[in-house]
């Protein structure tokens, strides 16, 4: 082979590396931005009743569960695991931004974890929240609304860098 040929495969192989690498999700840690650093690793209580379910969409793997409150899946497409009450401890460990590549959407997940008092254990789950206001925005921008912890929705837009 020569070099012209070398050159070629070289040129081939960095353009499959580039083409793959748009092609996979990406994400960043966010716990640290506001509304989020309010919330982590405090002691939070839920306002509204929600269930824990298994999660069917499992990301990352160690978040086998979510918290639904019916603006996710919807309550009668989930496993449930148990019906968590108002008034239920809980805490949020981190925020994550991910961003599919083919899509390009963002979700923001709260990662956290919930004692069941009824099984004696904590769970870990995971919980989408916010929406990201992107098409005809000059500057793109979060909303967050009611979650299930909040006496009521953030009115404020909040202007955090997507992955």
């Amino acid at each position: 082979m020569n070099y012209k040929n070398y050159f070629a495969v070289a040129i081939l192989l960095c353009l499959g590396i580039l083409s793959l690498n748009s092609c996979l999700p990406k994400q960043s840690d966010v716990s640290s931005e506001k509304p989020f650093s309010d919330l982590i690793h405090r002691k939070l209580i839920t306002k509204t009743p929600v269930v824990l379910a298994k999660n069917p969409a499992s990301n990352p793997k160690k978040y086998s569960h979510i918290i639904e409150d019916n603006t996710g899946y919807g309550i009668e497409n989930i496993e449930k695991i148990a019906d968590i009450p108002a008034g239920t401890e809980f805490k949020i460990i981190s925020v994550q931004f991910h961003t599919g590549r083919v899509s390009g959407t963002t979700s923001a997940y709260i990662f956290g974890t919930v004692f069941i008092k009824e099984h004696k254990k904590e769970y870990p789950f995971e919980y989408t929240w916010g929406d990201y206001h992107v098409i005809y925005e000059d500057k793109p921008y979060w909303k967050f609304p009611l979650a299930f912890w909040q006496d009521e929705a953030l009115e404020e837009k909040y202007f955090i860098k997507v992955p």
